[in-house]
């Protein structure tokens, strides 16, 4: 999978995460369930895995679905979601124990790249200017 390019980029995690079956592995009814996702050295690339049993095996789906040269683990996260915002000037990402803690969590590290859009943002369901590229959560994920 490929990011669109950006100037710079903001990576912040908080919490834990929740909702996407793609690449998913096989979930079983009880016991954690593992998400991950790896990017490359310039973040063109990336790949993401949800529930696995395992921290380890997550990480393998996700630079295997990468699939660049120089693939790296950015995050990894049991029983919840992971989101991904953008704007004009960054990438960033957030984990959380549902799909809105996670992107209420990306959308502050978005203003860590953009803090002038912070104050300008206060209240606002979309801070820093920055759009949802993804949200993918464990199937359970609270």
């Amino acid at each position: 999978m490929s990011f669109m390019s950006k100037a710079g980029f903001a990576v912040v995690a908080l919490g834990l995460a929740a909702g996407s079956v793609f690449g998913a592995g096989s979930a079983s009814a009880a016991g954690d369930q593992w998400g991950a996702m790896a990017v490359d050295a310039d973040w063109s690339n990336y790949g993401r895995s949800v529930d696995y049993p395992t921290r380890a095996e997550a990480e393998a789906a996700a630079l295997d679905q990468c699939g660049a040269d120089g693939c790296a683990i950015e995050v990894s996260w049991v029983n919840g979601c992971l989101a991904l915002v953008e704007n004009e000037q960054y990438i960033a990402w957030g984990k959380g124990s549902n799909r809105a803690e996670a992107e209420r969590e990306a959308y502050l590290a978005l203003t860590e790249g953009t803090p002038q859009n912070l104050l300008v943002n206060l209240g606002s369901s979309q801070m820093a200017g920055g759009t949802v590229i993804e949200t993918v959560c464990t199937t359970n994920a609270s």
